[in-house]
């Protein structure tokens, strides 16, 4: 099922580092959903996006949103992950990809089609701050998608990537977030 705006997202049930079989609708509740899928946790531009959540956390708080990231990771990989950088949102764990193929989110063509766009400048960006590579997981090719839920599971933002780093900013995402709370 392609995300489409102004459709209803489907309800699904998903894994945590530390919870299994968790209800989105449920832990969404009434809020307004940041829904990521990334690639996995050891790809480097993938922790700059995470990092940056993690540091907008209060101000997405604050305007009723629920963040969700999802990973190719394993549990045991992000429980790792979050004693180093103390995550304040969820990430769903899917590394059978399942979530992915429910939403038809896909790959890239070739490693070439991955980093096009400027996800030099991302990577460059991400080790600047110390950021490395890690552990290789999942579909190396896969690309990211973006998705924001009103308070009634409808969708208001829909972005597949068409390269690795084909996906708004955080700082981008809270934007949209106030612009739509603003026209409510």
């Amino acid at each position: 099922m392609i995300v489409r705006e102004n459709e209803f997202i489907e309800n699904f049930i998903y894994d945590t580092a530390y919870e299994t079989g968790k209800d989105y609708f449920k832990s969404k509740g009434s809020k307004i959903g940041i829904l990521a899928f990334l690639r996995y946790y050891g790809c480097t531009i993938c922790q700059l996006d995470i990092m940056e959540f993690n540091k907008l956390y209060e101000k997405f708080e604050e305007a009723g949103v629920d963040i969700k990231i999802v990973l190719q990771s394993t549990q045991e990989i992000i429980k790792e992950a979050d004693k180093e950088i103390r995550l304040k949102f969820e990430i769903i764990c899917d590394p059978q990809q399942e979530l992915y193929k429910k939403f038809e989110i896909g790959a890239a063509t070739s490693l070439e089609a991955l980093k096009a766009g400027n996800i030099a400048e991302k990577v460059a960006e991400a080790k600047s701050m110390g950021l490395s590579h890690g552990e290789y997981e999942g579909n190396e090719l896969q690309l990211p998608a973006m998705f924001i839920i009103d308070e009634n599971n409808k969708v208001i933002y829909s972005h597949y990537a068409e390269d690795g780093a084909d996906i708004p900013r955080a700082k981008e995402v809270l934007n949209m977030v106030y612009e739509y709370i603003n026209k409510k």
